[in-house]
């Protein structure tokens, strides 16, 4: 058993669990609700532009853990099978698509950001690539390639 394998598994289980359920959160619960004429608007508003810069931390520690976890399951391995690296692609592929739209968010002109409600389609849109990554994430670890 490695202990420090195992943590670092965990990290990377507890960012995509926390990065996948806060998009949901947002996209089925909270963004509905961020209307102009709801009292509550601007605490929704700043909960939700919170949880977008925290997924951006989310996101590096699972691109950091993930590579890590890459190196452990590789050590003492001849050969990574063809499929294996291919279905890693696309998660990776994935998983930067991710981090380019907040990021572009983030850069934009500040014109642009006044207090614009955090987009529906995008918080849905990461809830959905996220359960795809999931289930490549599952597929990786369970099956033989």
């Amino acid at each position: 058993m490695n202990p420090s394998g195992t943590i670092i598994h965990w990290l990377h289980l507890m960012s995509a669990i926390i990065w996948v359920g806060g998009n949901a959160f947002q996209a089925f619960i909270l963004i509905p609700f961020i209307k102009p004429d709801n009292p509550r608007h601007d605490i929704l508003l700043k909960i939700s532009k919170r949880f977008t810069r925290l997924s951006l931390g989310l996101l590096i520690l699972l691109v950091i853990t993930g590579g890590m976890n890459m190196g452990i399951r590789a050590a003492g391995t001849e050969e990574i099978p063809s499929g294996y690296i291919s279905a890693l692609a696309i998660k990776v592929f994935l998983i930067v698509a991710m981090a380019a739209v907040p990021l572009f968010s983030m850069i934009r002109p500040d014109d642009e950001k006044s207090s614009k409600v955090p987009s529906l389609s995008y918080a849905k849109l990461s809830f959905a690539i996220g359960m795809v990554i999931i289930f490549l994430a599952a597929m990786l670890r369970m099956w033989t390639f």
